[in-house]
């Protein structure tokens, strides 16, 4: 199977389209795209999320990534772009059992409501991205699955099948640093049900973890009234 990013300009864009809910339902398209950074977009992949009506880019990259690779999209007319830097979830974690902890750190992040805010209120669709869009992408795509109720075994699919997109990424990066376990970068079904289970025992649903983090269960409903 071809693994193709939904944009020329980058390895795992992807999109939360046509995923089934627990009750039977399917998620909406073109309303999420999940992505790695879009850092050089030409005009077919401009023209392509505006076609789309994915006009809303929400960059989670820190200061020094997007110092390194600065977002293509940032000054594109047309084009809405927020920058909410998540540190936690930047790096590598210490081991595999570590992972879901860290996702739990990107999921609490001092930026994260910024992020799901503008998630729930945004009038067109968005785009959010971190550098690989696996580690903190993952954790929004899969809390934005949650809220869905979108089925579980495709929530940890979604994640998965990151490791097919960036394939050549990863494989470079592990040539580049061979002291890091491999099992850590790729992602993994242990990591995501980790994570999900984690946030399960802890929040018990969506909406009590939007009130953690400052936001209300109207911007849960928000996400599900778009993506449903």
């Amino acid at each position: 199977m071809t693994y193709k990013s939904l944009l020329s300009c980058s390895y795992n864009t992807r999109e939360l389209g046509g995923m089934k809910t627990t009750d039977g339902r399917i998620t909406k398209n073109n309303m999420f795209w999940r992505s790695d950074a879009a850092g050089n977009p030409g005009q077919e992949d401009i023209e392509k999320l505006l076609a789309n009506r994915i006009t809303t880019i929400v960059d989670m990259r820190t200061v020094s990534e997007t110092g390194r690779t600065p977002c293509g999209l940032a000054d594109v007319p047309g084009f809405v772009y927020h920058n909410f830097p998540i540190t936690e979830g930047s790096g590598v974690p210490e081991s595999l059992e570590a992972v879901p902890y860290s996702y739990m750190d990107i999921a609490l992040a001092d930026n994260m409501p910024e992020v799901m805010k503008v998630i729930a209120e945004s009038e067109t669709g968005v785009m959010f991205n971190c550098t690989a869009g696996k580690d903190r992408t993952g954790v929004v795509s899969a809390i934005i699955l949650m809220t869905c109720g979108v089925q579980r075994d495709a929530i940890v699919s979604n994640y998965v099948i990151s490791r097919e997109y960036n394939k050549k990424r990863l494989e470079a990066f592990l040539a580049a640093h061979p002291e890091v376990d491999r099992n850590i970068v790729l992602a993994n079904e242990k990591s995501m049900n980790g994570f999900i289970d984690m946030f399960t025992e802890r929040f018990g649903s969506v909406e009590r973890y939007f009130e953690h983090i400052g936001l209300t269960p109207g911007h849960a409903d928000m996400i599900r009234n778009k993506l449903l």
